[in-house]
């Protein structure tokens, strides 16, 4: 049982709870007790058994204790994005009493997940499988269940215990895509060259909104409102490889441009043929197409502080985001 008591200090709650307490038990016989637990300070009271607040348990405590019963940041069926940004936003509303110090922290978090500035380990759910105990009149299998079917059938070895927890990944699927078509084991995301990419908008728009909505909904605050009005950051994306004309033509003089001129129509010819894109591939420098043993083209070998500066430079930019 919780009692408001508006505008009284921490002590003050401890004193008319002892007193509620004694009353209570004076009033009835052993050894039936009433239990004066803790204070909460601040909290927020949702539903039946679901509750966070910062906690007292004596009058002395200096430093409260954060405490959630029953929402995402103690669920298991949710991904770790969501109960990290639940406990987050919560703890600064409790410490700053400002919403909009919450705003400006999820619009932050979720400028980072459009971007793809977070781990991935923070957004693989693990659910339970039971795998022969689903109906067969069901439309489809839960999420986890079809994961671990896909998996089984690259080794029939990886059949999951029953009631065991299977992870897996929403990515991004086709337009109108159901969710059981989007889900794929974490180990395919990882994989070199996957096709795969995180569904940041199922994540931030289906999961953390939710979850934080039915919090800070009963200070009167509109989540999809903050989530649509933010600016969307944009992705950065390899440019196209320089045209042999403007590669050429930055060597100067009027003959070196009708030379570069020449070879840009030479390589447009290369390129109309359909064979050079299964026997080549593209330079790693400027982009141009090369035999597929090959990883530069000549005019770049022939600069080697060009192709030292570039790698290396892409290298370190591959490591800091890693």
């Amino acid at each position: 049982m919780f009692v408001l008591l508006k505008g009284r200090s921490v002590e003050e709650a401890f004193k008319i709870g002892n007193e509620i307490a004694l009353a209570i038990t004076a009033m009835n016989l052993d050894p039936v007790t009433l239990k004066m637990e803790k204070v909460y300070y601040p909290c927020f009271l949702l539903t039946k058994k679901r509750y966070v607040g910062y906690s007292f348990e004596s009058p002395d405590q200096k430093n409260p204790k954060f405490d959630a019963k029953g929402i995402e940041t103690v669920r298991r069926d949710t991904c770790p994005a969501v109960a990290k940004t639940s406990e987050k936003s919560l703890r600064i509303f409790f410490e700053h009493k400002n919403i909009y110090e919450v705003k400006s922290y999820l619009e932050r978090q979720w400028t980072r997940i459009l971007a793809g500035r977070v781990s991935l380990q923070d957004f693989v759910f693990a659910k339970e499988v039971r795998l022969g105990t689903y109906s067969t009149r069901a439309a489809s299998l839960p999420p986890a269940a079809i994961v671990a079917t896909k998996v089984m059938r690259i080794d029939l070895r990886a059949v999951p215990h029953y009631g065991e927890r299977v992870p897996y990944i929403v990515i991004h699927g086709e337009p109108g895509a159901r969710l059981i078509d989007m889900v794929v084991h974490p180990s395919e995301v990882l994989d070199i060259n996957s096709p795969y990419r995180l569904n940041d908008l199922y994540y931030i728009t289906k999961q953390i909104i939710p979850a934080l909505q039915r919090v800070f909904g009963l200070v009167n605050a509109d989540l999809n409102q903050w989530f649509s009005g933010m600016p969307r950051p944009v992705r950065p994306t390899l440019s196209k490889s320089f045209s042999s004309a403007s590669h050429s033509g930055s060597r100067g003089g009027c003959e070196d441009n009708e030379i570069g001129l020449e070879t840009s129509k030479k390589a447009m010819e290369k390129r109309s043929r359909i064979d050079t894109y299964y026997i080549s591939k593209h330079c790693t420098i400027c982009g141009e197409l090369v035999q597929a043993s090959a990883y530069f083209c000549h005019d770049c070998l022939k600069n080697s502080s060009l192709i030292v500066n570039t790698v290396v430079g892409r290298t370190s930019k591959l490591e800091r985001e890693i």
